[in-house]
């Protein structure tokens, strides 16, 4: 049985330790001990992977608290659960009758990965200790991200390689209902807790000073200091709180509400690369990639249908150019089309890079993208919002109109004019919409549940 131990890291800044988050855990958990991990542990403690964490200490923190929670599970057993989550309900004493449990992060945004952040097991399980003796094994574990060295991708391929069969899966939601894609859950089932993605969204510098309501959702405003930890830490650095954020556009009441449009779009893909966003996306699944060609340059040195291929687990392209297909031909491993009458493939994702703004007949190809057998879609348009002081300009002598713009492109999109259009031409839901690539708008949909 799994020993009522929730175990929760926190190595670095400590007075920057969410406590806010993490006492929600012992709030909702009184038969539980909790036990905090940070930097006096961390220096204490003899681990195995002493040396990587070390290195890793260098690059990523999140590194070496997925190190450390393999030893600590290893050794006193429990349930080690991320520093930002938020507990929303008690934990069921039925999750404590297995062997060892996890969840998947999300089974639509990356099907078949297992989080890291939410495992359990008791003391000495041996599929855990094989994965401490597997990173102790690494010559380095810094010459790749964390999450692929000693993280998820770590926990998921030895899942894999070792098929161990005593670990329990739990549905994403149980832990994770809110994906930092955008995509959530939206069901009856259970969920005992929420993810801030704090790493992820590098809001870990302010994140200490949420407050969440009773349903683990950010209010917004400044967390009261919070209840005392059972871990001895250090007080609160003071801090000015943060201005809060307008809540209503000063341009609301200079229109008629007829006129004004508001569209949700997240801010947490800005400062990542394009190739690194869409990798995350297509990372094991079977991926019909549009405009693949890169038309008209089309250098495979710089190709992103090349750079992807590693990512899936099957990547076929379309594009309309021929001749560009038959200079990409011999470099790929999947099927390349310029017709998709002939596309009868299943797909688990059409990855639609840039190309809207070059057709001409945007509700037909709408409309030829809803007949590809696929029920996912992700797709980036150019975006005059992020672009308006970079690439519009007026010369005033001459009464020039300057546009920084590829000469074949029809159009700019908003984050409306792109959501407008996605609900005018399609049945899609639109799961989530962000700024992107510093020039560009990010959409994931799903064909309806009706359709």
């Amino acid at each position: 049985m799994i020993p009522k131990t929730i175990h929760v890291i926190w190595v670095g800044d400590e007075s920057k330790r969410p406590d806010n988050c993490i006492s929600t855990w012992a709030q909702h958990n009184p038969g539980w001990q909790l036990k905090i991990w940070g930097n006096d542990l961390l220096a204490d403690t003899d681990w195995v992977n002493t040396e990587h964490m070390r290195a890793m200490s260098e690059r990523e923190l999140n590194g070496v608290a997925d190190m450390m929670r393999w030893e600590i599970l290893y050794r006193e057993g429990g349930f080690v659960v991320d520093a930002d989550s938020v507990c929303i309900r008690p934990l069921d004493d039925d999750l404590l009758d297995r062997v060892a449990f996890a969840c998947w992060e999300n089974e639509i945004a990356r099907p078949g990965l297992i989080a890291a952040g939410y495992v359990a097991c008791s003391a000495g399980n041996p599929f855990i200790g094989q994965i401490i003796l597997d990173i102790q094994r690494e010559p380095s574990v810094v010459h790749d991200s964390a999450w692929k060295t000693v993280g998820p991708q770590r926990l998921t391929d030895a899942y894999r390689r070792y098929a161990y069969q005593d670990l329990d899966i739990l549905p994403s939601h149980c832990f994770i209902p809110e994906h930092f894609t955008g995509i959530s859950y939206k069901g009856a089932g259970t969920v005992y807790a929420r993810q801030e993605w704090a790493s992820t969204k590098r809001s870990y510098g302010a994140l200490h000073l949420k407050a969440f309501d009773a349903d683990g959702r950010a209010t917004g405003s400044v967390a009261p200091a919070a209840a005392a930890a059972p871990a001895p830490a250090p007080s609160p650095a003071a801090a000015a709180a943060p201005p809060a954020a307008p809540a209503r556009s000063a341009l609301e009441a200079r229109h008629d509400p007829y006129f004004v449009q508001k569209v949700a779009v997240g801010k947490e893909l800005i400062g990542r690369s394009r190739l690194d966003v869409f990798a995350q996306l297509c990372k094991g699944k079977r991926v019909l990639h549009m405009g693949c060609a890169d038309w008209p340059i089309t250098d495979p040195k710089t190709s992103l249908h090349l750079a992807l291929e590693p990512h899936c687990l099957r990547l076929d392209g379309f594009d309309v150019q021929r001749e560009a297909l038959a200079g990409l031909a011999p470099h790929v491993k999947g099927r390349l089309y310029s017709d998709l009458a002939e596309v009868t493939d299943a797909y688990d994702l059409v990855l639609v890079p840039e190309v809207m703004e070059h057709v001409p007949d945007v509700a037909g190809f709408l409309a030829q993208l809803h007949a590809l057998n696929a029920p996912h879609y992700v797709i980036t348009v150019p975006d005059a919002y992020q672009c308006r002081q970079r690439h519009f300009d007026f010369v005033d002598g001459p009464e020039t109109f300057v546009e920084v713009v590829h000469p074949d492109h029809n159009c700019w999109y908003t984050p409306y004019t792109f959501a407008n259009v996605m609900r005018k031409y399609t049945p899609w839901h639109l799961d989530g919409m962000w700024f992107f690539n510093g020039i560009s708008l990010l959409a994931v949909l799903s064909k309806h549940p009706r359709v």
